[in-house]
Parts: structure tokens; sequence; C-alpha cells
């Protein structure tokens, strides 16, 4: 019932269980989904994380108590917790004896949380771990943005749409793993500057996701308005914006950066460029306020592309705790836009084209030449 997106109906039927005449067994056979269930199906992240904590407090086992911890600290992930994720899943992942949920669960958050924090070498082996276990489901999708977030920061475009491939190839035509599949094909896709293939893909995505409570349906809207903004569709991405705000809560704050720059490009699309910016920084901001550094960087590039003049600071201040070629690049783009270097400018499109980042190195090109053109009226003013 959960899975179907009829939460309520699984609640009610969780709810009449009678759990005093359980077993340990049976209890955390009923505990696990009815927490899954009250986080991502109701929208109700703190009872959640209470429920969790009550039932921990009866179970006696240590293996039940690491697989509550792991789950908890899922939860710490969806909602943005990042370095509480890590934390938890560092000591789940500790214990040689750790059920194979626990450690699916663990080494799943552990690992995106560690590829969005920018601590791109971590990842690798988590997604290994994750994979090995006997429980990924649907949790191999998490598995799956983490790595494909590890390679874009690495400048490996090709590699990440491979992956993402991948991953949406082992779902096959089975719901919603599918739909989330394309959510990671349509990432993929739109760091490469291909935004009308990513809305193809996001628009019936989006629609399976929204039946569901996953998180990863506002990720879906988020992406689709962005995609759509990039075209200039300014009704449609309206109406994508609007509905990612409304699924938008506590259970996908992870993807908050996501929807502010899915803001600030429909505020770009139509022609409100200082809000836009302040939109982008609000995202940069955010995610490295809660230690989402990578995300950070890659926020601070979007302000860049959109005109910001002063991404070139706030991309110093987090530059040193993302140390890799995107961050580099990027660093190198908002420079040259701070110090209106044409030739600058003309370098990163060329890098950033030659890494598979279209989009972007089309917008570095137009600054470019855009500061050529500065610098010729203001040689004529002279």
């Amino acid at each position: 019932l959960a899975w179907q997106g009829r939460g309520r109906e699984s609640e009610s039927v969780l709810g009449a269980v009678d759990t005093e005449a359980l077993s340990e067994e049976e209890l955390m056979a009923w505990a696990l989904p009815r927490a899954a269930n009250q986080f991502w199906m109701l929208s109700e992240p703190e009872r959640a994380t209470v429920f969790l904590q009550t039932v921990r407090s009866r179970v006696d086992t240590p293996s039940s108590r690491i697989t509550l911890d792991a789950l908890s600290g899922t939860f710490a992930m969806n909602a943005g917790n990042v370095r509480r994720a890590v934390g938890i899943a560092d000591e789940v992942l500790a214990h040689d004896d750790a059920p194979d949920m626990a450690v699916a669960w663990a080494a799943s958050s552990a690992a995106l949380s560690s590829a969005r924090m920018g601590r791109l070498d971590a990842v690798g082996p988590l997604v290994t771990r994750a994979l090995e276990s006997e429980y990924p489901g649907l949790l191999r999708f998490t598995v799956g943005l983490a790595e494909i977030t590890a390679l874009l920061m690495n400048t490996q475009t090709d590699a990440a749409y491979e992956s993402a491939r991948c991953f949406t190839d082992f779902a096959e035509s089975a719901q919603p793993g599918r739909a989330i599949g394309e959510v990671l094909m349509a990432h993929v896709l739109l760091a490469k500057g291909e935004s009308a293939a990513a809305a193809e893909l996001l628009g019936p995505a989006a629609k399976t996701l929204d039946r569901t409570g996953y998180s990863w349906g506002p990720l879906a809207l988020s992406y689709l308005t962005t995609a759509l903004a990039m075209q200039g569709q300014i009704a449609a991405s309206a109406m994508a914006l609007s509905r990612a705000q409304s699924r938008h809560g506590t259970k996908s704050a992870l993807f908050a950066p996501e929807l502010g720059i899915a803001r600030a490009w429909r505020l770009f699309t139509i022609g409100d460029w200082p809000a836009a910016i302040a939109a982008a920084r609000g995202a940069a901001r955010m995610a490295a306020r809660g230690g989402q550094f990578a995300i950070a960087v890659r926020c601070w590039h979007e302000s860049a592309r959109l005109g910001d003049r002063r991404a070139a600071d706030g991309m110093a201040s987090i530059a040193g705790e993302v140390p890799c070629a995107y961050t580099d690049i990027a660093q190198a783009h908002a420079r040259a836009l701070t110090a209106g270097d044409a030739a600058g400018l003309a370098e990163a499109a060329q890098r950033l084209a030659a890494a598979g980042f279209a989009g972007a190195a089309a917008d570095a090109a137009r600054q470019a030449d855009d500061a050529t053109a500065n610098r010729r009226r203001g040689n004529q003013t002279g």
C-alpha cells in the first residue's frame, strides 16, 4: 500500500497491530515499514524519527538497534543533515556483524552524503559496499546518484551518463524504479546542456513519482523546472516550479538547493536577472551551510552562468572543501567573469566544452563575447 502512494491506508493497517504480543523480530518487521511510511508517504518526518527512537528503546539485540540506527541515518540524509547521516553510517558500518539491510541503508546514505559534501574519494568504496549488500532495492538509485555526482565533479560526463543509463536499464520497465532512473539520466543531461532531452524524460517521470511519497518526486520537479526554463518555456516552467514547491518538505530537504536553482532559472527566463542571481546565491549558501560543499560549488557556478560577478568570491570560500576538476573549471569561469576577462571566459568555455558541459560552455562563450563588446565600447568612449 505504502509504495503505491496509499500511505494513509498503510498507516491504518499498521496502526491496528497489537505490538505487545510481537516478538522482537516481528516488532522490527512491523516498525521499519511503518517508520518509512510515516517519513516518506505521510510526509511526517518528525513523527517517524520519534517513532524509531521509541521502538529502539523496546529492542534488545544489537542487530535490531543497528538496523534502526541505519534507517535513522537515511532519514537524516533526506532531511538534509548530511554530516549526521555520515556519522551514523560510520558507526553502523564499523560493526562487522551489521545486518545486510542496515549495511544497505548506511552505505547508500553515506555514499550520497559524501558525494554532496565533496568527499569524493569516499564515494567509490561506499557504492561498492551498498551494492554488495543483500537488500539494495530502490536504494541502488541513491547509490547511483552518489556515483553520478562524483563523476560529474570529476568532469567525467560520459561516464556519468553511462552510469545513469545502467541504473535505468536495471529497472527495465518496473516502476517507480524506471522513473527514478530517468531522473538520474536527466540530471546528467542537464549538466551536459541537453535541456530538451532532459525535459522529455522528466515530464513522465515526475508524474509517476508524484503518486509516491519519495523525495525523488520533488527533485524530479525541480529538474523539470530548470530544464523547461532553460528552453524559455515560461508557462510550463512556472507550473512545474509551483508543483515542486508544493511537494517539497523536510523529507526532501537534501535537495533544497536544486529547488533554489530551479527558481533561479525560472526567474532568469522571465527576465528578472537580479532575483535570479539572488536565488542562485541563496541556493549556494544554503548548500554550504548544510555541509553540501560540492552542491554549493555547482550552485555558485550556476550563479556565474546567470551573470553573477560575485560568484567567484562565494566559490572561493568553499573551494578548498571540494578539490576536483569541476571546481577548478568553475572557479576559472567565475573569476574571468568578475574581471570582465574576455580571453579568460573564452578559455573557460573551451575547458567546459571539452569536459562535456556544453550548456555552461555556451554561457561562458556568450559572456566572453559580451566582455569583448564592452571593452570595444570602452575604447571607443575613451
